[in-house]
């Protein structure tokens, strides 16, 4: 997620900083150059801590809310005007990287005009080799070689049978995210959708002018787009059957990121649902693609003292109805669900999630829920209804529907995969809760159950809905209609 550089430095500028808020905080000196923070780096080291974090504190203990407040206003607009969000962040990695994607494996469009497994298998490559050399980097790095030496918790323990299940989500994300670009492919290049070809973004001014703004808009968007598609997956009926496997790591680790249910997958990449709507470049697309393959793997580190060292998100796997956002928007303060510090009595926290005999946040409950990332096991009836109904049933008719050429059903497809997900989870939470009408609102809404259906839940649950579910829907009416019937063709009148 898009960070801007004073993230990294408290006060970018001054050629020593004091971090933390004591008067016993150990010096953290950062160098006043204009680099310092470039790419997200502090001092030029991918694997030193960032400029706030007082080193005499235990790692995750120091508070994060003078950061975290220092992005509102003026400095939060000017990192967007300036383009320093980007230039000055990860991010700014993760472009280069999907450049480098974008030249060297690049989208064959005249292949894609008929489904063929050579094509296809020639992006799950790619995509593979990219998430998977990235990824491994920072696993290798932080926990085989050690090179992190502030883990959020130093009592963890190496747990190849948690590995090896975050290992298998991201091979299924990778796999999902290939069948989203491969559907995008087929619809350029079938007229399904209009694109603008490498001659214009290249050879014209206005073509080159949307391709540079959209590497700048996709990283913009990335930040909406996660906070509000994520507190969704928080609610009730989509935690208990989606989003809780990407929870089953309270202990993140690189391969922890992209760890989630196939249907949590499915919203998640729904970020790249603006390329369905405006005609842009295929390179808009494969950015989109690389920032969510890539981008969460540092940020699941579970160390303080490295690359986009992440404590804000760590703190949500730790305590879960928190820190729903990023650092860069601080979304999570204006609706009261920041959390500052690794401390279980929060100052700053105002949302639903205390501690009781049930909710347990003290760390001994911690690791014991950390135990659950594992693939041995079997489901709950429930949980395995979901299953096999949402990422097994309605994919098999979605298919037999392309194959048949059913375009008839493009509309009634596209609800099934975007709001069908969402009704069984309802069906089943409503099948297994004791009374689930005697509070309604508590049974399938919580956490957010007391806030106003026309202020803060009203306002998140219909822009996730839009950003999320929506662009599901048109992908599957894309891929079932014929071409000229997509959306494109009714926003533009064309």
């Amino acid at each position: 997620m898009a960070v801007e550089k004073n993230m990294r430095s408290a006060s970018p500028g001054a050629s020593q900083q004091r971090s933390g808020d004591g008067p016993k905080s150990a010096p953290n000196v950062h160098s006043d150059s204009f680099w310092e923070g470039f790419a997200g780096t502090v001092q030029g080291s991918f694997f030193k801590e960032p400029g706030w974090v007082d080193l005499q504190k235990p790692p995750g203990m120091t508070s994060q809310e003078k950061p975290v407040k220092a992005m509102q206003g003026w400095k939060l607009m000017r990192a967007y005007w300036t383009g320093s969000f980007l230039v000055f962040s990860p991010a700014f990695i993760w472009m280069c990287i999907a450049l480098f994607d974008y030249f060297i494996f690049p989208y064959d469009l005249e292949a894609a005009k008929s489904w063929a497994v050579g094509w296809i298998a020639y992006r799950f490559f790619a995509n593979s080799l990219i998430t998977f050399s990235y990824v491994g980097f920072w696993h290798a790095t932080l926990y085989l070689l050690r090179w992190g030496k502030r883990p959020f918790n130093p009592d963890r323990h190496y747990q190849k049978s948690k590995v090896l299940h975050n290992f298998f989500y991201n091979v299924l994300g990778v796999l999902q995210w290939t069948a989203w670009e491969a559907i995008a492919m087929h619809c350029w290049a079938t007229g399904r959708l209009p694109y603008i070809t490498d001659a214009e973004s290249f050879g014209t001014i206005p073509g080159f002018a949307a391709f540079v703004a959209s590497i700048f808009a996709v990283a913009m968007w990335r930040d909406f787009h996660f906070y509000f598609a994520h507190r969704l997956l928080h609610i009730k009926f989509l935690y208990k059957y989606v989003h809780s496997f990407h929870h089953r790591n309270t202990d993140i680790e690189p391969f922890a990121g992209l760890c989630m249910h196939p249907i949590e997958h499915l919203f998640y990449f729904a970020c790249a649902g603006p390329a369905l709507y405006v005609k842009t470049s295929p390179f808009a697309f494969m950015w989109f693609g690389i920032h969510l393959l890539i981008s969460p793997a540092a940020s699941h580190s579970g160390f303080e003292d490295n690359f986009q060292s992440d404590q804000f998100h760590y703190l949500h796997h730790r305590f879960f109805e928190c820190n729903y956002g990023t650092g860069g928007i601080p979304y999570d303060l204006w609706f009261g669900t920041f959390r500052e510090s690794l401390e279980v009595k929060s100052k700053s926290y105002k949302g639903e999630h205390v501690e009781s005999k049930d909710v347990k946040l003290d760390s001994k409950s911690a690791s014991l829920a950390d135990a659950k990332a594992t693939l041995w096991g079997l489901s709950k009836w429930d949980e395995a209804t979901y299953n096999v109904v949402t990422y097994g049933i309605f994919p098999l008719i979605i298919s037999w529907a392309v194959v048949k050429s059913a375009s008839q059903y493009a509309c009634r497809l596209g609800l099934l995969m975007s709001v069908g997900p969402c009704l069984v989870g309802m069906l089943l939470l409503a099948a297994t809760s004791r009374r689930p009408f005697a509070n309604p609102r508590q049974t399938f809404l919580y956490p957010f159950h007391k806030e106003k259906w026309l202020g803060a839940f009203g306002i998140n649950v219909l822009v996730s809905l839009i950003v999320t579910v929506m662009p599901v829907y048109h992908l599957v009416h894309y891929l079932v209609s014929e071409p000229g019937q997509g959306v494109y063709f009714s926003l533009w009148a064309l």
